[in-house]
């Protein structure tokens, strides 16, 4: 009997490492910053994750564009009217002066499908292509910088070692589709299982998104063909009150985040967030937001920028 019960159970639920009322008291404990810490001499447009940089060694270095100050990284992926030669120039800017390699992979965090987006890059990416589609892309080559241009998702970048020793850093692209999709968990269980990373040693640091107040999903199947999955959110969605697939639920996509990656095992004291709302940013002219550029008749529509790269051994 006891057999069949094994056999019958979720296998999602079996690899849950904290249940759930256990991880909604886990998560009390993620730090979060409300104010942005700015690299010094760069004020008001390139920020910096403090946990990032207080590890031993400074193995990674992180930044990202953010304030008033902070240039518009994203007209081409946006298709704006605005020039892509000033963007480009925007981008190259900030790479050189943060001091980024030139072996950079742009990555575009599109969901697509249940499956977990992952991909490994290296240099040999680079001779094939210049971005890469998915949402947690890897590289364990101090030599690659990655990229991506976040709106409102919280993007993760993600810190270990694999099962030889070796650094890896990883982004981790939080939109609200792969939340839906859990693939937040999925991501880390494939770097525990397939590269043998210890969750419980992981560092996050998580880059600025959209509150749950300024942004909702619906079941409509045109978007979702499988649904708002209930698990994947937990207490942070709203509550369904109609049979309408067309029915706006808010969602805490950070807060989504943290439930699942104390879920897969990584420990809340290693993960740090920046709390803060891209939207309402956005209306402050400090940030960038798809949300309320779309709201809002395209006002402050572009994209951030999000950067890191590992440190070789002798720097």
């Amino acid at each position: 009997m006891a057999e069949a019960v094994e056999a019958n159970q979720d296998p999602i639920e079996a690899k849950i490492v904290v249940k759930e009322q256990e991880v909604l008291r886990e998560i009390q404990r993620v730090e979060e910053l409300s104010e942005i810490q700015y690299v010094p001499g760069f004020e008001d447009r390139v920020g910096f994750f403090p946990s990032l940089e207080a590890l031993p060694a400074k193995p990674v270095l992180a930044r990202f564009s953010y304030g008033k100050n902070a240039g518009n990284m994203s007209a081409k992926f946006f298709d704006l009217g605005e020039s892509e030669a000033v963007n480009s120039r925007n981008r190259l800017n900030f790479f050189n002066e943060q001091g980024f390699s030139e072996n950079k992979v742009w990555i575009k965090g599109f969901f697509q499908g249940t499956e977990v987006q992952i991909e490994e890059v290296s240099l040999e990416t680079l001779q094939d292509k210049e971005f890469v589609i998915g949402n947690l892309i890897f590289t364990r080559d101090p030599r690659i910088a990655m990229y991506i241009l976040p709106a409102d998702c919280p993007t993760v970048v993600i810190y270990a070692k694999d099962k030889d020793g070796h650094d890896l850093v990883a982004i981790d692209h939080c939109g609200a589709d792969a939340e839906n999709a859990g693939i937040t968990r999925q991501g880390l269980w494939y770097l525990q299982d397939t590269l043998g990373v210890d969750l419980s040693t992981a560092v996050a640091a998580v880059f600025p998104g959209v509150s749950q107040e300024n942004f909702y999903i619906t079941n409509e199947p045109e978007r979702r063909g499988n649904g708002i999955v209930e698990r994947n959110w937990g207490p942070f969605i709203t509550s369904k009150q109609t049979s309408d697939d067309s029915e706006k639920r808010y969602v805490d996509i950070l807060s989504a985040f943290e439930m699942q990656a104390v879920q897969a095992g990584m420990k809340p004291e290693n993960i740090q967030a920046y709390r803060r709302d891209t939207y309402e940013d956005a209306a402050n002219g400090i940030a960038y937001s798809r949300r309320y550029s779309g709201e809002h008749n395209d006002a402050h529509l572009g994209g951030n920028l999000v950067a890191v790269q590992l440190k070789p051994k002798s720097a």
